[in-house]
C-alpha cells in the first residue's frame, strides 16, 4: 500500500455512501481493527470508521505489551493465558517489524510479591502453555544473580527472580498496521466519523447515520451487519434498557528518563502497597512505568492521569530501586486510558475483573465486542468472523493465523544509505520500509531531526500525511510519531512547525491551522496538570 490519504479517506466516504455493505465495523481500536481485517480478508464487504483517529482510544493508551498474561496465573485463568501466549508466539512470527522479544525480570522478596516457589511454578506453566516455543525458557535466579543481572534492585530480602520472556510493541503502530491490512485486504476505512445513529428497519440494524468530523457531513450507509467494537462507548449503541456491559477501569503510565532508574531489562514488580504488578519498561532511553487499575466514573472523553496514580508508580519503583529516588520532576510524560472490562457477578477489586472477552448478539442483529486485549485481537475478530460467515451464509475459515503485518524486517544499511545516522536509521527500521522513506525524501528537511534529542524526523511527518491517514496535528504527533510521549514538552516545541507541515499538505487556511495548534496545546495542558496537582 502507498497511498493511505486524506484524499484516500475522501474517496471511501464516497464508496461507504454510495456501496451496499456487508459489515460495517464501528470503532478502530485494535478489536475494530482486527474484525475489519477479518472480515476483508474473508472477502466480505467491508466498512471501517472511528469517532476519532485510529487507535485514539483504549488502544493507544496501553502497556505496549504482547503477552500472555503471566499474573492471571493466580486467578486460574489457564484458558486466557493459554490463548493470549499462543497469539503472542503468531504476532511475534507474523509481525516482526512491530512486535520484539522482550526479557523480563520479576524479583520476589520475602515481604511482599510471590512467594519463590510459586513464582517458580507460575513460569513453568507460562512456558508450557506456549506451543510455538519461539522464545528462550524461564530461569530462576538466585539474590546474586538477579543483582548481577539488574545491579540496582533492592537486595534487603531478596529472595530470587524469575527470568522470563514476553513481548513488547508500539500500541499505536500495530493497531495502524492492521487498519492498513484490512484497507489492503479490501475494507473501506475511515477516521473522524462520528455515528450519529443505527438506522433499523423492521427492528433489525441496517445501517449506520455517519457523520464526517473534518467537514460536519453527514451520510448514511446501509450494511447487513454491524459490529460495535467501540470499547468503553459500548452500551451507548446498544438498546433495549439492557444492564451495563462496561465496567470501565483507568490505567495511568508513566515515561521518565531510563538512567534515573537504571534497569537494564524490563521488570514486573509487585507493589507494596496493595500487590499490584507494576511494569518497568525499556523504551529506548527512556522507561516506560505502568500501570494503575482504578474504578473510573467521569467523562470517558476525558481521561488524564492525576497527582496520586503518578505517586503510585513512582513509589513502587521507588521501592524496588532505591536508589533512583524518582519525584514528580523526573516525569518526561504521563497518559491514561480505560480498560472496557466485563461486568460480571459481584463487584471485585479492579485488577481481578475478568480480560477475556465477549461478544454479545442483540434481538436487533447487531454484534458487539468487547474485552480481551491488545495481544488477542486477532482470535476475537477470528470469532466475530465466524458469526459473520453464518450469518451471511458464507463458509468458515481461518484468513488471519498466518497473514503477515506491519514492515518488513530489512537490513539496516537501507537506511543508512538513505542519509540517516544509525540512531535514527534503526527507529526508523522498526517503523517504516526503506522504499517508503525513500518516496518522501524530495520534502524540505526530509531527513533532520525534529527535536535533536530524539530520532524522529520530517519525512515520518510526510508518511504520516500521505500514507497513514493523519488528518489532525494529534494524529501525527501522538499517534504516529509518538513525540507526545518522548519529551518533556510533549512535542509543543515542534508543534507549530509541524501544524504548518500538515497544513501545507492538506491545504488548511491559517484559521484551521491555528485551531490545530490550540486543541494540542490543550491535550498537552490536561496531560501535565498531575504536575500543577503536586505542585509542580
Amino acid at each position: 500500500m502507498t497511498e493511505f490519504s486524506a484524499r484516500t479517506r475522501a474517496a471511501n466516504l464516497q464508496r461507504m455512501r454510495d456501496e451496499p455493505l456487508e459489515v460495517l465495523v464501528v470503532g478502530a481500536g485494535i478489536v475494530g481493527a482486527g474484525v475489519a481485517r477479518d472480515a476483508a480478508c474473508r472477502g466480505f464487504a467491508t466498512a471501517l470508521v472511528d469517532r476519532g483517529d485510529f487507535a485514539a482510544g483504549t488502544s493507544g493508551k496501553t502497556s505496549r505489551l504482547v503477552h500472555g498474561g503471566l499474573r492471571y496465573l493466580r486467578n486460574y485463568r489457564f484458558g486466557l493465558v493459554r490463548r493470549a501466549v499462543r497469539e503472542r508466539d503468531l504476532l511475534l512470527r507474523n509481525a516482526p517489524g512491530l512486535v520484539h522479544p522482550l526479557p523480563f525480570l520479576i524479583p520476589s522478596y520475602v515481604d511482599r510479591g510471590p512467594g519463590r516457589l510459586l513464582l517458580r511454578f507460575g513460569l513453568f506453566l507460562y512456558d508450557f502453555l506456549s506451543r510455538e516455543k519461539t522464545l528462550p525458557r524461564r530461569s530462576w535466579l538466585s539474590p546474586q544473580e538477579a543483582r548481577e543481572h539488574e545491579p540496582q534492585i533492592a537486595a534487603e530480602r531478596l529472595a530470587g527472580a524469575g527470568l522470563y520472556y514476553d513481548a513488547g510493541t508500539d500500541d499505536s503502530r500495530l493497531v495502524l498496521a492492521v487498519v492498513q491490512d484490512a484497507a489492503k485486504a479490501g475494507a473501506i476505512v475511515a477516521n473522524h466519523i462520528q455515528v450519529q445513529g443505527l438506522v433499523r428497519k423492521e427492528d433489525r440494524v441496517v445501517g449506520a447515520h455517519l457523520q464526517d468530523a473534518m467537514t460536519g457531513g453527514s451520510f448514511t450507509a446501509s450494511s447487513r451487519s454491524v459490529v460495535n467494537a467501540t470499547g468503553v462507548w459500548l452500551d451507548d449503541l446498544r438498546t433495549g434498557g439492557l444492564m451495563p456491559t462496561i465496567r470501565p477501569t483507568k490505567g495511568t503510565h508513566i515515561f521518565v528518563p531510563r538512567s534515573k532508574i537504571g534497569n537494564r531489562h524490563a521488570l514486573a514488580l509487585t507493589a507494596k502497597r496493595d500487590g499490584r504488578v507494576v511494569f518497568v519498561l525499556p523504551w529506548d532511553d527512556l522507561a516506560l512505568v505502568g500501570t494503575t487499575d482504578t474504578d473510573f466514573h467521569g467523562d470517558p472523553t476525558r481521561v488524564v492521569p492525576d497527582a496520586g496514580d503518578v505517586a503510585y508508580l513512582l513509589d513502587t519503583v521507588n521501592e524496588t530501586f532505591p536508589s533512583a529516588h524518582l519525584v514528580p520532576d523526573d516525569v518526561v510524560s504521563a497518559y491514561a486510558g480505560l480498560r472496557p472490562l466485563l461486568r460480571r457477578g459481584r463487584a471485585k477489586a479492579e485488577s481481578d475483573i475478568s480480560r477475556d472477552h465477549a461478544i454479545f448478539e442483540d434481538r436487533d442483529g447487531l454484534i458487539s465486542v468487547t474485552g480481551g486485549k491488545l495481544t488477542t485481537h486477532r482470535s476475537m475478530a477470528e470469532e466475530v468472523g465466524g458469526l459473520l460467515a453464518h450469518r451471511l451464509g458464507r463458509p468458515q475459515a481461518i484468513v488471519t493465523r498466518d497473514r503477515l503485518l506491519g514492515p518488513p524486517m530489512r537490513p539496516l544499511e537501507e537506511f543508512t544509505d538513505l542519509g540517516f545516522d544509525e540512531e535514527t536509521a534503526l527507529h526508523l527500521q522498526g517503523r517504516y520500509a526503506a522504499e517508503q522513506v525513500q518516496r518522501h525524501l524530495g520534502a524540505p528537511s526530509a531527513t533532520e531531526r525534529l527535536v535533536p534529542a530524539r530520532p524522529h524526523t520530517w519525512v515520518e511527518v510526510e508518511i504520516a500525511v500521505h500514507e497513514e491517514m493523519a488528518m489532525t496535528l494529534g494524529d501525527v504527533l501522538v499517534r504516529r510519531l509518538g513525540l507526545f510521549y518522548e519529551t518533556p514538552d510533549q512535542g509543543m516545541h515542534v508543534a507549530g512547525a509541524v501544524a504548518e507541515r500538515i497544513g501545507g499538505i492538506l491545504g488548511w487556511d491559517s484559521t484551521r491551522t491555528g485551531r490545530e495548534i490550540r486543541a494540542y496545546e490543550d491535550l498537552v495542558r490536561a496531560h501535565q496538570g498531575f504536575r500543577v496537582d503536586h505542585g509542580g
